[in-house]
């Protein structure tokens, strides 16, 4: 007699394989003419024998997500599902089809990017074709573009409307006039108010340092409760506290002596690094405080470094690039896995659907 029974589970995945199907096109031959018509094939079935969409999408999620080297997915494939004649010159070609494929996805971002409010920019070096080019990025929390330029000023100057968050960087003020608002990254001046304080020993950066982040810490406080805007009293202290610093700074450094000028040195006189860093902070007050203005921009600018950061990696693993083109395919690509992944959705998934199907996807 059995009085109870006892359960265990064990999770595991089926053996991997190759399935195969075959598509038959019937051929019909008129019984008056005796002329011959074939039937179509589905779309995308254009060989007698060839890979399908899911291995095709598992080999660009591999080497562009992944960051797995061409060689390495076919062994990867080759290993997991037996395709035994898949070669890196293949997985090459679907890399690049795929970027051809999603080029209207990516139009779609950059044009959703370009709609206005609060967007992040970044830029970093990379090799391509044994010369120093730059990743470029655009995005938001629903989207990413990027793009490779061979010059690092070479900034996205064709956005319009809203706010961009960037890390002072003169190209930004130099080219995208057509923006209504620039806002600093709060991240770069702790960290250049650290280093003055540390290596430098100038008083004044601890005070700022403290009073960034307390304002930061207000503001945090009060989106918590729902609020949209700092009280005018306490926007006005912290605006206050803000100069009274700055002064403190400045007089500093007017009581230290000059640098020394190298004999025939040429253009304006050298400061110090904590006397540059002043001058920005009392140039660019409403921007380094845009966070304090307007709760819809972060203290940082580190939805940009987040995103950037794969292309570090990349240059690990996989080493440089060997053409433009192949850079620009490898951004194309992960434009559109960024924002899927932003959107929640499944990437190897959606390496399979259609161009229509993304967008779709693609509502916020």
């Amino acid at each position: 007699m059995i009085k109870a029974v006892e359960r265990r589970q064990v999770y595991d995945i089926p053996v991997p394989r190759l399935e195969v199907t075959e598509h038959q096109a019937a051929i019909y031959c008129c019984g008056y003419c005796r002329a011959t018509t074939t039937a179509t094939f589905p779309d995308g079935v254009n060989t007698h024998v060839q890979y399908g969409k899911r291995i095709r999408a598992a080999a660009v999620y591999c080497n562009v997500q992944q960051l797995i080297p061409e060689d390495r997915v076919c062994q990867l494939l080759r290993d997991l599902f037996g395709a035994t004649s898949l070669c890196a010159a293949s997985v090459t070609n679907w890399v690049n089809g795929t970027a051809r494929t999603l080029g209207g996805v990516v139009e779609h971002i950059l044009a959703r990017l370009n709609e206005g409010g609060v967007r992040h920019l970044d830029e970093t070096g990379l090799r391509v074709a044994g010369k120093l080019h730059w990743l470029h990025s655009i995005s938001d929390l629903a989207f990413t573009h990027y793009r490779i330029s061979a010059k690092r000023g070479a900034v996205p100057s064709f956005l319009t409307g809203g706010t961009i968050v960037h890390d002072h960087w003169k190209s930004y003020y130099a080219h995208m006039s057509g923006v209504d608002a620039h806002a600093l990254c709060g991240a770069h001046h702790l960290r250049e108010l650290k280093a003055i304080e540390e290596i430098e020993k100038e008083p004044w950066a601890c005070a700022m340092s403290v009073l960034l982040n307390s304002a930061n810490q207000l503001k945090c406080a009060a989106q918590g409760r729902g609020e949209t805007e700092l009280p005018t009293s306490v926007h006005h202290g912290i605006l206050t506290k803000y100069m009274a610093i700055l002064t403190e700074g400045l007089a500093f450094h007017e009581r230290q002596d000059p640098l020394a000028r190298r004999t025939g040195a040429r253009g304006r006189k050298a400061r110090r690094p904590g006397h540059n860093l002043l001058v920005r902070l009392r140039d660019y007050r409403d921007d380094v405080l845009r966070f304090l203005t307007d709760f819809t921009v972060p203290f940082t600018n580190n939805q940009a470094e987040r995103d950037l950061r794969m292309m570090k990696l990349r240059m690990k693993i996989s080493g440089t690039f060997r053409t433009l083109e192949g850079a620009q395919v490898f951004a194309d690509i992960r434009s559109v896995i960024s924002t899927v992944r932003k959107h929640g959705g499944n990437i190897l998934e959606t390496l399979t659907l259609s161009p229509q199907q993304i967008i779709a996807r693609l509502v916020l």
